[in-house]
């Protein structure tokens, strides 16, 4: 039986399925995009109220965003899978990387925030890890990151080569090592980049990375507002984002996505939601 440290290997694919590895070898072969236009009323109202109760600017709306995506993973477990050496795996934790920022300056640096999450885990203990999350990555003057790429680069060309094509070689076979990884924002569930935080209201589609086992990259915009008419032609306006959705399709049926999405988007359009434990007994 195949064996990795990082996730358990998926032996009951279909028959279908089973074949994408070896006609699609690489993730840049089996891209699929999804555009999503999601309104933000209630999530607005949501967390104005949130902060409204707790006395300061604490919650965000990237906490209710990112909250969807811990509480669609865990009813949509398929979509922590990834596939190495031609084979399935599901994933053992349930992570996510984002971008922070130290300050709106370009000259500022980025640090990688890995963030893990229980699946049952409710709105406010998601925001709170959040929250330290982005504190921790402004406060800190390097990641571990940085200190690992650093010593790579320390070595001569032709050995960094040989370094990287052996590492890439034991991730394949699951023998990746467990403080890189660690370290490393390409082996989680999802990449998620949020640029409604630099001002960019039309997020650009982005690529799936070869290197790690990370499956899915979500784009965030910034919200904006929308006049539109109703039946009866009355104008209201309704704040809205865009959310640009690039994954492997070789880990799940496109009709299983398409639930996956339309979970995500009812989580994020009702984030109430979010504050009871989900029941998983029948996620799948």
């Amino acid at each position: 039986m195949p064996k990795r440290n990082d996730a358990t290997w998926v032996p009951d694919i279909k028959v279908f399925n089973r074949i994408f590895p070896y006609l699609m070898t690489k993730r840049s072969e089996s891209l699929v995009y999804y555009n999503m236009e999601i309104e933000m009323t209630n999530a607005v109202n949501y967390i104005r109220q949130k902060n409204k109760d707790c006395g300061e600017k604490r919650y965000r709306i990237f906490d209710v965003l990112l909250a969807s995506l811990v509480r669609t993973f865990a009813l949509k477990p398929l979509l922590n899978r990834f596939i190495a050496n031609s084979e399935y795996w599901q994933r053992k934790e349930l992570s996510f990387n984002f971008i922070v920022k130290k300050d709106l300056t370009e000259d500022a640096p980025e640090r990688n925030a890995i963030v893990k999450f229980n699946p049952d885990m409710t709105f406010d203990e998601i925001a709170a890890i959040i929250y330290k999350a982005i504190n921790d990555a402004r406060e800190n003057d390097e990641s571990g990151e940085e200190s690992t790429i650093k010593f790579f680069l320390k070595m001569p060309k032709f050995l960094l080569r040989f370094a990287i094509k052996q590492l890439k070689r034991m991730d394949e076979k699951g023998h990746y090592p467990k403080a890189l990884r660690e370290a490393d924002g390409l082996h989680v569930s999802a990449y998620v980049a949020n640029l409604g935080s630099i001002n960019i209201a039309n997020p650009p589609i982005h690529h799936l990375y070869e290197w790690g086992t990370t499956s899915l990259f979500f784009t965030m915009g910034k919200m904006h507002r929308k006049r539109l008419l109703d039946e009866n032609d009355n104008e209201y306006i309704k704040d809205t984002l865009e959310m640009m959705v690039t994954l492997d399709e070789r880990i799940a049926e496109g009709f299983y996505y398409m639930k996956a999405i339309k979970t995500l988007q009812t989580y994020i359009e009702n984030p109430k939601l979010l504050e009871k434990r989900p029941d998983l007994s029948n996620a799948r």
